[in-house]
């Protein structure tokens, strides 16, 4: 077995636990289902590649932890890579991504170390990450490929340059969206909806009640669903509820 350790930065010694703001925000495994589908997706891109793209920005995203190697017992041979980012800015906002990230996708790869290290299939094949700097805010995408085939993406948006949070005024005008957000994302969810659902005037009560779930679990606005892309759009991410009884992840693209 074949296994390479680059580094590893300890952060459990991040005091700053609150500073992700996740009262909207539930964990980014459990928020963000498969969506190989969504726009933007792009597979794994190499965080050297990306920084070389950003060559004009301080680079301000580490690789804290990363191993790959071949799984001891596979026939024929399966590839693992985990690579653990960290932004590396001193903000509240950054601080509290950094405890969510090492948490959540941190355990993940100590958890499938101890299990290959025993022989056993580990939880994750593949996590990587991405970033870019787009009108001074920065997106940080953490890409994570299982065993079982599912892909899930979280997605954390700071200021580039000190690390605080982004305010949604900051987001919309960056995107160069005029207009009360509120408003201008339910206008573009009320589209989604009944192009999928079919118009409101005289539904089933069970599409008012799926649309109203839907409006409850997205509103009020929290920049944590939203990130710009990087040709200078808004991504805003939710539970769309259906009439049926299911739901699934949705993301819109303003304008």
């Amino acid at each position: 077995m074949k296994r390479v350790l680059v580094c590893l930065l300890a952060l459990l010694m991040l005091t700053a636990l609150a500073a992700c703001d996740l009262r909207n925000r539930k964990d980014s495994e459990d928020f963000f289902p498969e969506e190989s589908d969504l726009p933007g997706w792009n597979g794994f891109d190499s965080p050297t590649n990306r920084q070389e793209k950003q060559s004009d920005e301080a680079v301000v995203v580490k690789t804290v932890m990363e191993y790959s190697g071949d799984l001891p017992y596979s026939s024929p041979p399966q590839e693992y890579s985990y690579q653990l980012p960290m932004i590396d800015l001193a903000g509240a906002q950054a601080v509290g991504c950094n405890q969510e990230i090492e948490n959540v996708f941190g355990t993940l790869i100590r958890q499938s170390m101890d299990a290959i290290q025993e022989y056993q299939t580990p939880i994750l094949a593949q996590l990587s990450y991405s970033y870019y700097v787009y009108s001074g805010i920065l997106t940080l995408r953490v890409l994570r490929q299982d065993t079982d085939g599912q892909i899930t993406t979280a997605y954390y948006t700071v200021n580039a340059k000190n690390g605080e949070a982004v305010s949604l005024a900051e987001l919309f005008r960056t995107a160069g969206i005029s207009g009360t957000p509120d408003t201008v994302v339910n206008d573009a969810l009320l589209e989604r909806f009944t192009s999928r659902f079919g118009k409101l005037e005289g539904a089933d009560p069970a599409v008012t009640t799926a649309l109203n779930q839907t409006q409850a679990e997205l509103f009020p606005l929290s920049p944590n669903r939203m990130y710009i892309t990087e040709d200078g759009r808004l991504s805003v991410r939710f539970m769309l509820y259906a009439p049926n009884g299911g739901s699934s992840i949705e993301e819109i693209i303003l304008p």
